[in-house]
């Protein structure tokens, strides 16, 4: 493996270590989404579509708002709340139903001086972002 090779693959390393640990920032990395309410939190079987509003942390533009594992259409609010509507078929029969937060990772640019003697050339690599899906909140669709 080539000096300049090593040396990225040692700085890959230590940014990849460094930004999970939260040593120091990667930039605008995607954390984990987590779930803290839901509005409403229950319906009864049979109600036709609602709103249903997610509140929780670190949402992203392009997070979306999953039913039982099946993306909804979502809007974004803020990086605090998320809306989508749950049709009447979802709400049809009596089910406890596992609603989870999903933002995608990003990738990031991550620039760095390669610090060899015979280069003074800046390269850059990038840096995947975590992303992922949050911990499953229950709705409950009851009798």
């Amino acid at each position: 493996m080539s000096e300049s090779r090593w040396f990225r693959w040692r700085v890959w390393c230590v940014l990849a270590i460094g930004c999970s640990l939260g040593v120091f920032s990667c930039g605008n990395c995607v954390e984990t989404p987590s779930v803290a309410s839901l509005a409403p939190s229950s319906a009864k079987a049979g109600t036709p579509g609602i709103e249903l509003v997610v509140n929780g942390n670190h949402f992203q533009n392009n997070s979306t708002i999953n039913w039982n594992g099946s993306a909804l259409t979502t809007t974004f609010v803020s990086g605090h709340q998320l809306k989508a509507t749950i049709s009447s078929e979802d709400l049809a029969t009596p089910a406890s139903v596992a609603v989870t937060v999903v933002s995608p990772p990003e990738s990031q640019p991550v620039t760095f001086s390669s610090g060899a003697a015979s280069s003074s050339a800046t390269d850059s690599m990038t840096a995947d972002c975590a992303g992922g899906t949050s911990q499953p909140m229950n709705f409950a669709v009851s009798r």
